[in-house]
């Protein structure tokens, strides 16, 4: 049986180790201490040497959708209801490979490495079913480690 391991605030808790502060107070507004993904993400370990990157909360595993282009989904009305995008304020900061764009109904949605991303209605948090639907669906890669 494989053990999950939730990593949403890490940075935090590694910075309130090595400081010796509790974890609400680590500081949060400069770009060192700022999590490496968006506060609506979490990364799960999945294998010994690989990390995925889950919804958060509710622990779904994410997909891109080939039919997108130019970070701009061609997910919309009617796909988005079995398809939930990941949905991010429009207020928040991009950060490295993690942008941002306006969908068509003026909602912001995450986007990882010009992918906007998604979750799949149908899927448990350990069973998705949407990798490879259509030949378009697929889920985020693992991030290996070494």
């Amino acid at each position: 049986m494989r053990t999950k391991t939730w990593y949403p605030f890490a940075g935090a808790l590694v910075l309130s180790l090595c400081c010796g502060l509790p974890a609400r107070a680590a500081p949060t507004s400069t770009p060192d201490t700022v999590a490496p993904y968006p506060v609506d993400v979490a990364l799960d370990q999945e294998g010994p040497n690989e990390l995925i990157y889950r919804r958060f909360p509710g622990g779904q595993r994410l997909y891109y959708y080939d039919l997108d282009h130019n970070g701009v989904s061609a997910c919309n009305i009617g796909c988005d209801g079995p398809r939930p995008p990941v949905y991010a304020a429009c207020s928040a900061t991009p950060m490295g490979v993690w942008t941002i764009f306006k969908r068509y109904n003026g909602l912001c949605q995450w986007v990882y490495n010009g992918h906007p991303l998604y979750t799949f209605y149908h899927d448990a948090p350990n069973d998705p079913k949407g990798d490879g639907e259509g030949g378009v669906w697929h889920l985020l890669p693992p991030i290996k480690q070494p």
